[in-house]
């Protein structure tokens, strides 16, 4: 993510191939993935450099909304997508970490375009400075919205041991269930760092499907593709993914690649320390 630099070369290569979009296919759909919207673009200022590269403002949330609505698309569940009950000219947004922004910000916004999402909460975070509480997960859902499980807790879970995990993916979906009186089936994956392991931890926990951090069409099945929207997602780049224009998808899938080659090579927290250091230096957080 914003560590490959498109020259002047690959700009006009992406001109070129404007019109060609990736084909649609019966079962594949779009998800995008959402974290922090900031009312201001002082709030987003800030933020922690890390948090900036994943947050968006609420005017860069509305022209979003905004492009989707006169676009024609509607908005799908998660779980409507995989039931096989979606409209053909839909998108899925998802909402990671339950961060207040999504209840204070992000619902307004939504609700004023007819629109729906995902929320995916880590739970020993409700409740929390800066974090949306039960009352407000209860009244994502009386708006029509979804609640799911990011976890426990927002950590790596390639490290922890077995039991652990396993605990980690069973308390999360127990508590949202016990307070919410609602099933929960789908769980996203925090910080992107999965292996073997993790899914099938997740799939012993009793979760459906599960969302991680990998670009591209979603296919409908247990492992869910998302598209990672962020403060440097411009609004052309933006309504390229939304058209499925292949040339932002392969390069976003060509970035993910080399970050997960730098996780391997350096260590996830050598790699993790890096990218804090180089956002810390960067206002926007990088390209997408």
């Amino acid at each position: 993510m914003g560590w490959v630099v498109a020259t002047e070369t690959s700009r006009r290569s992406e001109e070129t191939v404007m019109a060609r979009r990736l084909p649609e296919h019966r079962g594949r759909t779009l998800v995008l993935m959402y974290h922090a919207v900031h009312a201001t673009l002082d709030a987003w200022k800030k933020q922690e450099a890390a948090d900036r590269w994943y947050a968006v403002t609420a005017d860069q949330f509305h022209k979003q909304m905004e492009h989707l609505s006169r676009a024609g698309y509607a908005t799908s569940l998660l779980g409507e997508f995989l039931a096989q009950k979606t409209p053909p000219k839909s998108v899925i947004l998802t909402f990671d970490d339950g961060h207040e922004s999504n209840f204070v910000v992000a619902l307004p916004i939504l609700q004023r375009f007819g629109f729906r999402a995902d929320f995916f909460v880590t739970v020993a975070n409700i409740g929390r400075p800066g974090f949306m509480n039960w009352e407000q997960l209860r009244l994502l859902l009386d708006a029509g919205m979804s609640v799911q499980s990011h976890g426990l807790h927002h950590r790596d879970l390639t490290g922890i041991r077995e039991d652990l995990l396993a605990d980690e993916l069973r308390t999360a979906k127990d508590r949202l269930e016990c307070n919410l009186a609602r099933p929960v089936k789908y769980f996203a994956i925090p910080g992107g760092f999965a292996d073997r392991g993790v899914y099938l931890a997740a799939r012993a926990a009793g979760y459906e499907a599960i969302c991680n951090s990998e670009p591209g069409l979603a296919r409908s099945g247990e492992v869910i593709a998302r598209v990672g929207i962020m403060h440097s997602t411009s609004q052309t780049a933006f309504q390229g993914l939304v058209q499925r224009r292949f040339f932002r998808l392969l390069q976003m899938r060509a970035q993910r690649k080399f970050g997960k080659i730098g996780k391997t090579l350096l260590g996830v927290r050598r790699y993790e320390a890096l990218k804090r250091l180089r956002l810390s230096s960067s206002r926007s957080g990088g390209d997408v």
